[in-house]
């Protein structure tokens, strides 16, 4: 490689003798771009004109650290842990003081993942189950699908549903009006 870059030197400054006319030539017979054979060279002649200096660099930690600061994800977390809120909430919970240092949802995930709580924190999910039947109920109301009613030859019908909590159980209903019976 060294080599190349006399070569380069000599046919850039159209010494003779040289093998190329232009430096063209030079990458063409290298199949090397012209904007890469430059960047060698400049490191090659920054390094004292070493090989050594050719040698890829070892890459360290990138300039400016972009996690975001314990203060902000320790807040996070406590508020987390409070109101076992979901990331949407956190950050509208969050926005109004932190504003342009404001961790994006993604990020309160992220922030979540790394600190999981443990077993004595979870919090037991709340459950609408109810002991006796009959205690509450679900209900849906919905159209008949339109294919259905044109077989029929129904101008408008609903399909009522109406489930129990605590057995399970479901009762539907055709009806011709989706308003309550008086």
């Amino acid at each position: 490689m060294a080599s190349d870059l006399k070569e380069y030197e000599r046919t850039k400054a159209q010494i003779p003798p040289r093998l190329f006319q232009f430096v063209k030539n030079l990458c063409e017979a290298h199949h090397i771009s012209t904007k890469e054979l430059v960047r060698y060279y400049r490191k090659w002649v920054e390094g004292k004109r070493l090989l050594e200096s050719l040698l890829p660099e070892k890459r360290g930690a990138k300039p400016g650290n972009r996690r975001t600061p314990k203060e902000i994800e320790r807040n996070i977390l406590k508020a987390y842990r409070r109101f076992g809120s979901n990331r949407y909430e956190l950050v509208c919970l969050f926005k109004p003081y932190y504003l342009d240092k404001m961790p994006s949802s993604a990020t309160m995930n992220r922030i979540k993942a790394r600190h999981p709580l443990n077993l004595a924190q979870k919090k037991v999910i709340k459950r609408y189950e109810k002991k006796a039947p009959g205690e509450l109920a679900h209900i849906d109301i919905t159209k008949f699908p339109r294919d259905l009613r044109a077989h029929l030859r129904l101008n408008r019908y609903y399909v009522a549903a109406l489930q129990d909590d605590c057995t399970r159980l479901a009762y539907t209903e055709a009806i011709s009006d989706k308003k309550a019976v008086r």
